[in-house]
């Protein structure tokens, strides 16, 4: 996902994270059912720390827009969370 990140005196990165997604969300340029990255993946591209991705996430699933799904993994493995537009 191409996010980009303005200095923090355009607000915190977990804000500006949530704000490109929700109008990408909302203008249709990603549509429903559509996979989002990964808290650690989209954090480790952007630079940021992982909690910013998952505040954002966190916010924009209490906003109805997207949905958290856990899968338990492989074998009893660790559970698998994967985050989707709604």
């Amino acid at each position: 996902m191409d996010i980009e990140l303005k200095p923090l005196s355009e607000g915190p990165v977990y804000l500006q994270v949530r704000t490109q997604i929700e109008a990408r969300i909302r203008s249709q340029q990603v549509s429903a059912g559509a996979s989002l990255p990964a808290p650690a993946a989209l954090a480790q591209q952007l630079g940021v720390d992982k909690g910013e991705i998952q505040r954002a996430y966190y916010e924009l699933e209490h906003a109805g827009l997207i949905v958290k799904t856990t899968t338990r993994g492989f074998l009893g493995g660790k559970d698998v969370i994967k985050y989707s537009v709604k």
